[in-house]
């Protein structure tokens, strides 16, 4: 019996099939998944999804959520899931230039620090996206 993955994102499922391992974003970092794996709950980061199943090897980006770790079954639960095929690097690499921009151009004040989080969250997700979809 192979492992199920199932990524599920406020849209719907993103991914769902059987695979040998999967390798996730943790937020204290990266964890890999094999069936058998004793049951656990993780919160996850923004980052690269490792998938290896019996056609190869897969990426995909996804942001903060949840992973339900158990036996025989790994549920993703994040906000966003951006298969490595799919992301558009040109926009990736503006949206990375926009954000690199925009906290160059934050000053001390109390109003541009609370932006700062939210850029450099911005920047992180171009960044990786930019890293998965030169793996595609």
């Amino acid at each position: 019996m192979a492992l199920e993955l199932i990524i599920v994102t406020p849209e719907g499922e993103s991914w769902s099939g059987e695979v040998d391992t999967v390798v996730l974003p943790g937020a204290e970092g990266d964890f890999g998944v094999l069936e058998g794996h004793e049951r656990f709950l993780s919160p996850l980061r923004v980052g690269a999804v490792e998938i290896r199943d019996a056609g190869g090897q897969h990426w995909a980006v996804v942001s903060e959520g949840f992973a339900d770790v158990g036996a025989e079954q790994v549920v993703v639960l994040v906000g966003g899931c951006e298969r490595a095929q799919d992301i558009d690097r040109a926009a990736a690499e503006q949206a990375r230039e926009a954000a690199r921009a925009a906290l160059d151009s934050l000053s001390s004040g109390a109003e541009d620090q609370v932006r700062r989080p939210g850029l450099e969250s911005q920047l992180a997700r171009a960044e990786i996206r930019i890293e998965v979809a030169g793996r595609a």
